[in-house]
């Protein structure tokens, strides 16, 4: 008797498939099953291993400087954002940048959850937003033709979607009329101030539930490290974002910081304290080691 699989059997049964592929994903089943460890505990390993060899896609840090593109990312060509809107492009100064085009499991998370489109315009997102914190501004016709193999159109429409969620997607097009819209990373921040569940945030401007989360631990680690009283170049350097993200998270956070939203911020910023105390316990053993 032939067995009936329905679409949806099939569907999760495809992106199980994909997720099966994914580096990421060779990674995790090769640590549970060497170290007979559950799937949180390898997935925690595997974000530490991505920090520490330098292979964080999401972490601008490990996107310039010269290092070698790793799978999934490709590099762009684009106008210098310093150079000033109106200028002749064939006169501009062009630069380079290393941007994460398939991000492995967040990635299937959004395509599978949220659909073809969603997955576009987070990754429209996150590309454009990677490549000016390495100071390359990327034009509506760059996106369209050498990345997403559409139409201007269909950027333009995207672009328009998520101002009208207030973020600003940052283009060389759009460096005339920035506008005070927030980046997609601030304004999801900025939502879950507002105490938005993470899952909803994600759907709303078309994110992963898990780049959403690591937005809020950087921000709350940004803030917290602020309140000690780092200047940015450091705090860029431990939390490895941009000076730019850090410097719109610290804005946000005095915008935030009323009576109002006092203890909802104080919530937040207990978020770091994990983080901060690990990095102590490192840096203490690393002295008592050159002490021995």
């Amino acid at each position: 008797m032939a067995m009936i699989v329905s679409y949806q059997d099939y569907y999760n049964s495809l992106f199980s498939r994909l997720a099966t592929k994914s580096v990421d994903q060779r990674f995790l089943r090769l640590i549970e099953q060497g170290a007979n460890c559950p799937p949180f505990v390898s997935a925690a390993i595997l974000d530490l291993a991505k920090q520490v060899f330098g292979l964080d896609g999401n972490n601008p840090h490990n996107l310039s400087g010269g290092n070698r593109p790793v799978a999934g990312q490709m590099v762009v060509l684009g106008v210098v954002a310093s150079e000033p809107p109106g200028k002749a492009l064939s006169q501009c100064q062009l630069g380079q940048a290393v941007v994460t085009f398939d991000a492995g499991i967040e990635d299937t998370e959004v395509r599978r959850g949220q659909g073809i489109a969603a997955l576009r315009r987070f990754r429209l997102a996150r590309i454009t937003g990677e490549a000016r914190d390495q100071g390359i501004l990327l034009s509506q016709e760059d996106l369209a033709y050498k990345i997403f193999n559409c139409g201007t159109r269909t950027i333009k429409r995207d672009i328009a979607l998520f101002r009208s969620l207030g973020i600003h997607i940052p283009t060389r097009g759009q460096q005339k009329d920035i506008g005070p819209g927030l980046t997609h990373r601030a304004q999801a921040v900025r939502l879950f101030i507002e105490r938005m569940p993470y899952g909803q945030i994600a759907r709303r401007i078309f994110h992963s539930i898990k780049a959403v989360a690591r937005y809020v631990v950087s921000f709350s680690r940004v803030s917290y490290l602020t309140a000690r009283g780092l200047p940015v170049p450091e705090i860029a350097f431990i939390v490895q974002i941009s000076e730019r993200l850090v410097e719109e998270y610290q804005r946000l956070y005095q915008c935030y910081n009323t009576a109002v939203w006092q203890d909802r911020l104080r919530e937040i910023v207990e978020l770091a304290l994990p983080f901060e105390a690990q990095k102590a316990s490192s840096e203490g053993s690393v002295k008592r080691g050159a002490e021995r």
